[in-house]
């Protein structure tokens, strides 16, 4: 998975001057304000253009395609996710398991509630297939994550299959995503099945989680 190309983030030529910067952040955050009040059929880069007071032709230099847009900004938020998500907090290592998973599901509805314009891409996507490709590589690396804390903690959670961690938090996305294509946010029930999901597949697997 890892060896896979996202081609739309190769072809976005980021700028290296100061002011080119601040130019291109004011487009990205003009396009999030698009996406959270006016939807995404309405995020194109002449409204973005338009809102931002950025012209045409500087906003193509850095992104040939709205989607080249989107695709910076579904990267920047998966890399939100994982910085958001507590996976080196030390308290961690004293927790048990439930306290683990219920608290880390916590934390991602938490950061998709409270970022409408990441649900919109993420949880209402994949927008495109380098979309989707990035949103697998980084549910891969989130889940190398949670086994690495399971496993260090002082009583150590160690899975034979770690692919069954994979597909946990592929089943768990999948509730979220239908939460969000329902409701346009991720709803508390949905929040406890996913904790309670949680811990019934990993006793289904035989994990004594305590």
């Amino acid at each position: 998975m890892h060896g896979i190309r996202i081609m739309l983030l190769d072809e976005i030529k980021l700028p290296v001057q100061k002011r080119s910067q601040q130019r291109l952040e004011k487009v990205v955050e003009m396009a999030i304000t698009i996406l959270e009040k006016q939807g995404l059929e309405n995020c194109t880069i002449p409204e973005v253009s338009f809102q931002s007071d950025v012209p045409k032709a500087h906003i193509y230099q850095y992104f040939p395609t709205i989607n080249h847009l989107y695709i910076l900004l579904i990267k920047r938020y998966l890399d939100d996710l994982q910085r958001f998500m507590g996976f080196k907090s030390k308290a961690y290592k004293m927790w048990n398991t439930q306290d683990i998973t219920r608290d880390l599901i916590l934390q991602v509805v938490l950061f998709y509630n409270s970022n409408k314009a990441a649900s919109i891409l993420i949880l209402g996507g994949p927008i495109t297939v380098d979309g989707f490709n990035l949103q697998e590589i980084v549910i891969e690396k989130i889940a190398q994550d949670i086994l690495k804390v399971l496993a260090s903690k002082d009583v150590p959670l160690v899975f034979s299959k770690p692919e069954e961690m994979l597909y946990l938090i592929e089943i768990v996305f999948a509730l979220m995503k239908h939460s969000f294509y329902k409701y346009q946010y991720i709803t508390s029930d949905i929040q406890r099945e996913s904790i309670d999901l949680c811990h019934i597949y990993l006793r289904s697997k035989g994990h004594l989680i305590d």
